[in-house]
């Protein structure tokens, strides 16, 4: 699968992971990062002003349509230490979909998919810093650029509004997130789904990022989408045109998912993650590359292993 153009700014092998990162009260290291916040290129983090670009490249097996390639290019603007603005384009250069055969045969395989958009996604993000917590706001559109016919797109514009929380206590950093919106497109971005959908939902996730030696950090959560009212689900078609399966709860979904950051160096980013949906029943696992051009500033001194582990 593949993923160009641009991407998320602090707001998941892609976030992705996001936005502007916030800081940790109290303190904490500066190579602390959570995937919650760099979804699609995680790594990508605006600095407290001007612009950042990044490219994510991620190969991706999900347990129902086999492997996939894309990349995820991204452009990043701090206006100042509170607010930033974002912008991604997915890019699949490889992925399999069901055939659009009007007759095809009941034993039909998969067809290879190459070179297919994504939604271009736009994200506006605000960061401040209570006494008790960090908390990040994100709003994020979507512009229906995606092929409606292999469930990249729903076809219309989609919004999504998301509050963070957290707080660092020494090398933990424990979040909740909640929001709303009508697109399934925009909720757990981490995980790439082959389907998206239309229709008004409640989404929440709790759990916990660990800071690892190396600039490496793990982060492990449990989510929950709860659809609001009737859905729509566009996914790859057999007849030439989109299926669309309708329901109450048919965009209904929750499971886990665990995340690991590898810093390769201020630039360069590692990173793998595994998802379980126990509603669907299915399995998502990707690893990917992130390169970004403006990266994190090196630390004055390298922290031992003793020192984060005392």
């Amino acid at each position: 699968m593949i993923c160009a153009i641009l991407l998320v700014a602090t707001s998941p092998l892609v976030l992705a992971q996001q936005t502007l990162q916030l800081s940790e009260l109290p303190q904490a290291p500066s190579s602390a990062t959570t995937s919650a916040d760099v979804p699609e290129v995680p790594g990508l983090d605006a600095p407290e002003r001007g612009w950042n670009a990044g490219l994510t490249i991620t190969g991706v097996h999900d347990s129902t349509t086999g492997w996939a390639t894309l990349a995820d290019p991204a452009f990043s603007y701090s206006f100042n230490d509170i607010f930033s603005v974002d912008a991604t384009l997915p890019i699949y250069f490889y992925r399999l979909a069901e055939s659009r055969s009007m007759h095809p045969l009941p034993n039909a395989q998969l067809v290879n998919q190459r070179g297919e958009l994504g939604d271009l996604i736009l994200g506006l993000h605000a960061q401040f810093r209570p006494t008790l917590f960090q908390y990040q706001l994100t709003g994020a559109v979507t512009a229906p650029t995606g092929d409606e016919a292999y469930g990249l797109s729903s076809g219309r514009v989609t919004f999504d509004i998301s509050n963070l929380f957290q707080r660092t206590y020494r090398r933990y950093t424990p979040y909740l997130e909640v929001g709303g919106g009508n697109s399934t497109a925009l909720v757990n971005r981490l995980v790439n789904k082959n389907y998206t959908s239309l229709g008004p939902l409640a989404h929440f996730e709790t759990g916990v990022s660990v800071e690892l030696p190396l600039r490496s950090t793990f982060q492990t959560g449990i989510y929950e989408q709860l659809p609001i009212g009737d859905q729509k689900i566009y996914g790859p078609s057999s007849n030439g045109k989109h299926t669309v399966v309708s329901g109450y709860h048919v965009t209904e979904d929750n499971g886990f998912t665990n995340v690991l950051d590898i810093a390769i160096d201020s630039h360069t980013t590692l990173s793998g993650y595994y998802n379980r949906s126990l509603r669907r029943h299915t399995d998502t696992a990707a690893i990917s590359i992130t390169y970004v051009i403006r990266g994190a500033s090196p630390s004055e001194e390298e922290e031992s292993f003793d020192d984060l582990f005392p």
